[in-house]
């Protein structure tokens, strides 16, 4: 498998990675019963956050967005071509849902069977096959929609739609972007959010199983493999960087990704991969696997092998995803009423959502902040959140390694969207160079690695 490099333009021989604040991180996945259930990196504490009544009418196509709540479909199981999804915290609490997907809601000819939820929680983009007789039959197209991840989406045009794309993801920096893979090309939103261009093309008889990009820094994971083989068969990890995405019409970006390294057989099977997927703060990666689900350590380059330490953490687990929150302690709240059993689900009327058992008195709150990103101009730098409610935001700045930040700034903010320009820190001027910038509210921290330029 050393044809890689071929179809990439240079291979990159180091890579610095900055170091992160430890930031909240567990593992969410769907069990052997295929119920939705949450862990602790090293596999500890697995619970259950759904209760279906059997394994054919559980939850499937699970993901989960910056906010820590956690979409989810349920399997009707009934033959019915209805489905519906639901969005739940980390209790089994309903946040949102159920809403419709097919048949009341937009059509589509099979149930959804991945989703990827986007990073501000907004939408969540649908993987699944359309039928074209009246969408429930004829001929079948792989496609995937949007939808809206809070309310009812009613109509086939209310939203995007992109035929022939799978495995649907999104960019979480500089921005964020719809991605997917569309044959044997990796495709990226443009800024118009309304079409994919290509951007990373795998050529030399290789395919593209899979992908994520890193929370903070230009950097993805690519899963690739042997096109030629049919079955079980090894697949190979790539570590890529790349330089900030376009803002315009252009291509993604110039020049194209770099290579940074790679694993090769990281995992064997025949289900399309292991679906890679980096941690909050990018410490960590997870993947599928036959035995379960696997977390290592972010891969550190060496020469140009990626160095892994895998672990198996959650035997008999499938469709591994990461949320930005802490385990709460068993115990700790009050018992919640399950979500609504599959094929329970009803149609809302007047944009209202329908909740089964609703969200018990004191469950587990949602993160304190999300979409946190850090903007780069000329002498400044912006920092950009929405904040759930009311907080005291500190904003840590340091030199790229250093073991002391230049100061801490402290501001006393309203709900919703947070917005400062910085430019002075601890008296000074911030001068051109990478520079770690850790976002503290409550107990949450997010740390973001970011570069000023020069005049």
């Amino acid at each position: 498998m050393r044809r890689f490099a071929a179809y990439l333009l240079a291979v990159l021989c180091a890579l610095v990675a900055a170091p992160v604040a430890a930031e909240a991180a567990s593992l969410v996945y769907v069990d052997g019963g295929n119920d939705v259930a949450v862990a602790r990196p090293d596999g500890s504490d697995q619970r259950k956050v759904t209760h279906a009544s059997d394994s054919a009418h559980g939850y499937k196509a699970i993901s989960v967005a910056d906010d820590g709540g956690i979409t989810a479909y349920l399997n009707q199981g009934d033959g019915s071509g209805n489905s519906s999804f639901v969005v739940l915290d980390q209790s089994g609490a309903i946040r949102s849902g159920p809403f419709l997907f097919e048949r009341d809601g937009i059509c589509g000819g099979l149930s959804p069977f991945r989703t990827a939820t986007s990073p501000d929680g907004t939408f969540v983009a649908v993987q699944y096959w359309k039928g074209s007789n009246n969408c429930l039959g004829g001929s079948y197209t792989p496609s995937v929609r949007l939808t809206n991840r809070n309310s009812p989406t009613f109509g086939t045009s209310t939203y995007p739609s992109y035929d022939y794309l799978t495995q649907p993801g999104w960019t979480h920096h500089p921005d964020q972007r719809l991605a997917g893979i569309n044959g044997t090309a990796l495709q990226v939103w443009q800024n118009d959010a309304a079409h994919m261009q290509d951007w990373i093309t795998v050529s030399g008889g290789l395919e593209l199983d899979g992908f994520d990009f890193h929370p903070t820094a230009t950097m993805l994971l690519l899963d690739l493999a042997d096109a030629s083989v049919t079955g079980s068969k090894p697949h190979t990890l790539a570590l890529l960087t790349y330089t900030e995405l376009s803002t315009g019409a252009a291509a993604p970006t110039d020049p194209k990704p770099q290579l940074v390294c790679t694993v090769e057989g990281y995992v064997t099977n025949d289900l399309g991969g292991g679906r890679p997927v980096w941690s909050p703060d990018g410490a960590q990666i997870a993947w599928n696997g036959p035995g379960g689900i696997y977390v290592s350590p972010a891969p550190v380059p060496n020469g140009p092998s990626c160095l892994l330490q895998p672990r198996l953490v959650v035997p008999g687990g499938s469709d591994v995803h990461w949320a930005a929150f802490d385990l709460a302690q068993p115990g700790s709240g009050d018992s919640t009423t399950p979500p609504a059993a599959a094929g329970t689900a009803t149609t809302p009327s007047g944009g209202g959502a329908t909740k089964k058992g609703g969200v018990a008195k004191g469950s587990p709150s949602a993160p304190t902040f999300s979409g946190a990103k850090v903007v780069a101009a000329q002498g400044a730098l912006t920092v950009q959140l929405k904040l759930q409610q009311a907080a005291t935001v500190r904003i840590a700045i340091s030199r790229q390694g250093a073991k002391k930040p230049l100061g801490t700034l402290t501001y006393k903010a309203k709900q919703g969207p947070f917005v400062r320009k910085i430019v002075k820190v601890g008296g000074k001027r911030l001068q051109p160079g990478p520079y770690r910038v850790a976002i503290k509210v409550g107990a949450t921290t997010k740390a973001l690695s970011v570069r000023l330029a020069g005049k």
